[in-house]
């Protein structure tokens, strides 16, 4: 009987630390991430994004340093060539969310932040149509469901004193039309 309890109390302990282990297990930027937003910065975003997507039940994103490169290289292309003008790649096979701002530091978070203070207007359990999409579209990305990946990248606007462009690059890419993000 006593070994009987022993094996029951460890195949317990152990299912409770495998469980404890799975729950605890947060996505870890590499040191090396793909573009000019450091690792630190990485993190929040990244930690930001996926408790908000723990909000809403969806799995968390892993970063992608492959593409914070695309990202990095949209963000200077946009600073630079568009004089910070912001435009979405075309023909582009993930899912995009764009941030620019003056006049204070940004970061990779608070561009995070900023997309997310979309959630105002999104019913929750609305479906993507073409009339609420550019109302909820870069928080509705952030938080898709079948979303696995993302990476960030960030540039500044030339000649325009504390002007910043970041982007965050998605896959595979969220806000089909007639889905639903979770």
């Amino acid at each position: 009987m006593h070994l009987i309890r022993t094996v029951a109390a460890t195949a317990l302990l152990a299912a409770f630390h495998a469980g404890g282990a799975q729950e605890s297990a947060t996505p870890v930027v590499p040191s090396q991430t793909g573009s000019k937003i450091s690792q630190k910065e990485a993190q929040q975003a990244l930690d930001f994004q996926n408790a908000k997507r723990n909000d809403v039940g969806a799995p968390p994103l892993q970063w992608s340093a492959d593409l914070a490169a695309d990202a990095q290289a949209w963000a200077e292309h946009l600073a630079h060539d568009k004089k910070c003008q912001l435009e979405h790649k075309t023909d582009n096979s993930h899912g995009e969310n764009l941030f620019g701002g003056t006049g204070a530091f940004y970061t990779a978070l608070s561009a995070s932040q900023s997309w997310y203070s979309e959630i105002k207007a999104y019913n929750g359990g609305d479906a993507i149509t073409p009339g609420n999409a550019a109302a909820i579209g870069h928080y509705t990305q952030m938080v898709w469901k079948n979303t696995q990946k993302v990476g960030m990248g960030q540039a500044s606007c030339g000649g325009l004193r504390g002007a910043m462009v970041i982007v965050a690059e998605y896959d595979p890419h969220g806000n089909v039309l007639g889905e639903k993000p979770y």
